[in-house]
Order: structure tokens, then sequence, then C-alpha cells
């Protein structure tokens, strides 16, 4: 069952509480200088506050996370046991990374180190995109996600595309260029996916909010 809202904008970072927003690849306002959040980061804290606000020791996982701080220190400080994942600690090929600070090594496609319904919580920001198996990864988050979990999954999509396309990657890594039919592939893997538009400063994105109980 697919379900949309739309969300407003701030210019104070809700990861940190910093009002020093720089410019960033050309946006302005679009970095947090104390802890390297980006637009995308601070819309998904605001708009899920109520969400992410008391862990009370659940699980949460990280897919491909930015900084310690986000979500890692952020999530932790409200109580959520946190854990993060990215196939390597250099990042990707194609778009290599500094990120010696993620807990483990691990593809999203095969999560089996984690056991099936332990995560209250997934995040992954702007990954999905650049994985050619990607309902592999798909099914890997849903099988890891709690009965009463909540995936929070930001993957870039354009509803004037018919159909999603492969294509090289790209400069970030990214091998897809997701169409109108994304929600509903990723509906086949949830019982109920909400869709939310995030805005912040210049930054518009979609969130796809997705459940195994409606």
């Amino acid at each position: 069952m697919m379900r949309s809202r739309a969300a407003t904008s701030t210019e104070r970072c809700r990861i940190c509480g910093c009002e020093h927003l720089v410019e960033f690849a050309g946006r302005p306002l679009a970095r947090c200088e104390a802890c390297d959040a980006l637009e995308r980061h601070r819309a998904l804290a605001r708009e899920m506050s109520e969400l992410l606000g008391d862990g009370a020791g659940r699980r949460a996982l990280e897919v491909g996370p930015t900084s310690p701080r986000v979500f890692g220190g952020f999530l932790r400080e409200r109580g959520w046991q946190y854990e993060s994942i990215d196939q390597s600690r250099h990042g990707h090929s194609d778009d290599p990374r500094a990120i010696g600070f993620i807990d483990h090594e691990i593809d999203v496609c095969d999560m089996s180190p984690f056991a099936a319904g332990t995560m209250h919580l997934v995040i992954a920001q702007h990954v999905i995109e650049e994985i050619p198996a990607y309902e592999s990864a798909l099914a890997e988050i849903s099988r890891a996600l709690a009965p009463d979990g909540t995936a929070l999954l930001e993957i870039p999509f354009k509803p004037g595309l018919e159909r999603s396309e492969r294509h090289p990657p790209n400069r970030f890594g990214n091998v897809w260029r997701f169409g109108a039919d994304l929600p509903e592939t990723v509906a086949t893997h949830f019982a109920e996916v909400e869709l939310l538009k995030l805005k912040e400063a210049d930054y518009v994105g979609r969130l796809l909010v997705c459940r195994h109980t409606r």
C-alpha cells in the first residue's frame, strides 16, 4: 500500500544543532561544519524525529554512513544500539572515501551476519542506486527488519521515467537511473511503503518509509 505526504524545510542542523552551514558541491547551506551532515541527513532527522527520538535499546543499522556522527552518534545518544556497514572501509571503487569508522565490512546484498527480524531501524540514503543487484539489497533489508521495524530508504528516482534503466557507473558509482516503477518494486518487499518528500535548503529528495505492518 502506498501513501504520500510532504515535508517542510529548515536551515538548522538537526543532527548536532550547529547553525554553521556551508557550501558543498555548489549548493549553499549544504554541509554542517560541525558534523558533516548534508541536507538529506538533516531533513530525515527532522521529518522522522518521532521515530528516531527514543531508541529504548532497540537495534539500528545504517548502510553506507557519511560520518561517525551521522547517524551513529545521533542515534546512540537517543538510546539506539547502532551498527553501520559498508562493502569496504575505503568506500566505493568509483567513489573512494575514508570510512574506517564503520562497524562492519559487509555487502548489503548479503547481510547473513545479522539474523532475520532483528533490526528495528534500517537507514540507507543514496546507496541502492549504486548496487547492480539492487533487489537483492532490498530483500536483505526486508529480511533483517523486525516485524515492527522501519526501513528509511532514500533512493533517487524520476517519476517521468517509465521504467528504471541500468547504466555504466557514473562518478558517484551509481549504476541505476530509477523511474516510476521503483516504489512498486520496493513495495514487493514490504507490507507498506510511504513516500515522503524531503526538502532542505535547495535540496529535494524522496524517502521511502518501509514497514512490514500496515
